[in-house]
């Protein structure tokens, strides 16, 4: 992925933005989803804190923020790569991008980060009204830190889906891999629940491995309760290893296709 054609990823980024931003009955759906998914949330949660103001050491409002904000990065950073790239490999179309001057995993790159972008479009503005609603915010001590973690969570995000469509070369079905790394990526990485929930011994490992670091480290840094720069370093590190694996996985699966063809 090195040597990175900007003007290409850029267009292609645009165009896939733009495809999303043009689906009006879609955009609606997914907005009112959101909506009435985030107000269960939060009564749900209200009723778990109904006879205890505290557990688990937080607060309602610092547990609630958590999970509406850990739902919220959830709603649009992952695009669906994993299913979009493996319908593609089903239907035989990615070999028309194999041939292409641009990589299979940047191309699937800049798909996904536009469609991220452009569903950010209508999630946010969609979540600050849900906050005004119920008097809720945000307190981010470094904001430029948040956004960074935002971006790493999303290359986290990309490049675990990019690795699990590439069992479509293989398997001809991923329905039970794909739902198996979902259900893992949301229960590990704290999109269900804040990982002061979970047992200590269990968060301290948790903290150096990738899983915590796909929402619970923005996330952090989002609500004001991560300041320090040693989360976003850890999570960087893991960043960098999901790209040199994934481009990895795809040379060795591409290498596989080219000779089980000739």
């Amino acid at each position: 992925m090195l040597g990175i054609p900007f003007k290409a990823c850029t267009a292609l980024a645009w165009g896939s933005a733009r495809l999303v931003a043009t689906d009006r009955k879609g955009r609606w759906l997914v907005t009112i989803g959101y909506l009435i998914a985030m107000w269960l949330l939060y009564y749900l949660w209200a009723a778990l804190y109904a006879e205890s103001p505290t557990r688990a050491g937080m607060t309602f409002n610092s547990a609630v923020l958590h999970v509406l904000v850990a739902q919220t990065l959830l709603a649009f950073l992952p695009v669906g790569t994993d299913w979009r790239l493996a319908r593609e490999i089903r239907s035989g179309e990615v070999a028309t991008q194999l041939i292409q001057p641009m990589s299979l995993p940047l191309r699937q790159f800049a798909i996904s980060l536009g469609r991220a972008l452009a569903k950010a479009t209508y999630i946010l503005p969609a979540f600050a009204l849900f906050l005004w609603y119920f008097d809720l915010s945000l307190t981010p001590k470094t904001i430029p830190l948040a956004l960074a973690s935002i971006a790493l969570s999303f290359v986290l995000l990309f490049c675990i889906d990019f690795v699990v469509a590439l069992a479509g070369f293989i398997a001809t079905d991923l329905w039970g891999i794909t739902a198996s790394k979902d259900a893992v990526v949301m229960f590990l990485g704290g999109a269900l629940m804040p990982m002061a929930f979970f047992p200590a011994e269990f968060r301290e490992v948790l903290a150096y491995l990738p899983f915590g670091h796909f929402f619970n480290t923005p996330v952090g840094y989002i609500n004001g309760d991560i300041v320090s720069v040693q989360p976003l370093l850890i999570q960087a590190a893991w960043a960098l290893g999901f790209v040199f694996a994934a481009a990895l996985a795809g040379r060795v699966v591409l290498r596989k296709l080219i000779v089980f063809g000739a």
